[in-house]
């Protein structure tokens, strides 16, 4: 009995603190940076989505939650420029936004044969541009 009662104590004790200890989610609010990063169609006319389909991906994982609609709460992604689409790589600069006030803003250069690099660097300005 005593051994069960010490085993409830410890467990009372250490499930409040992990739960503390997880990061709140990051609100992102993304459609106007994907409707700003979706490029004219290519040369045989079909849309090129590699770079928006890389960019979503990576803003769906955690601590990242996308969010329908602006809201106080929830920092803006925009690419109020579009993207630039070079021979072998994407630039396009990224604005954050919160509640209408610009926090910053960021250049990015994404090479086509690694995207992943790019969406990386795009997830630590974003988690900058968050604090």
């Amino acid at each position: 009995m005593k051994v069960t009662t010490a085993l409830v104590f410890v467990i009372l004790l250490i499930l409040p603190e992990a739960a503390w200890s997880q990061d709140a989610p990051i609100k992102i609010y993304l459609a106007p940076l994907l409707s700003g990063l979706t490029p004219k169609k290519s040369w045989f006319d079909v849309p090129d989505s590699h770079l928006t389909d890389a960019v979503r991906a990576a803003f769906s994982q955690a601590p990242f939650q996308i969010v329908p609609r602006p809201s106080a709460d929830a920092l803006t992604l925009a690419a109020p420029d579009g993207v630039k689409n070079d021979k072998d790589q994407y630039t396009f600069t990224v604005v954050f936004l919160q509640d209408d006030v610009k926090l910053g803003e960021a250049l990015e250069y994404c090479p086509m044969n690694k995207l992943a690099d790019c969406t990386d660097q795009l997830i630590s300005d974003t988690k900058t541009a968050a604090k």
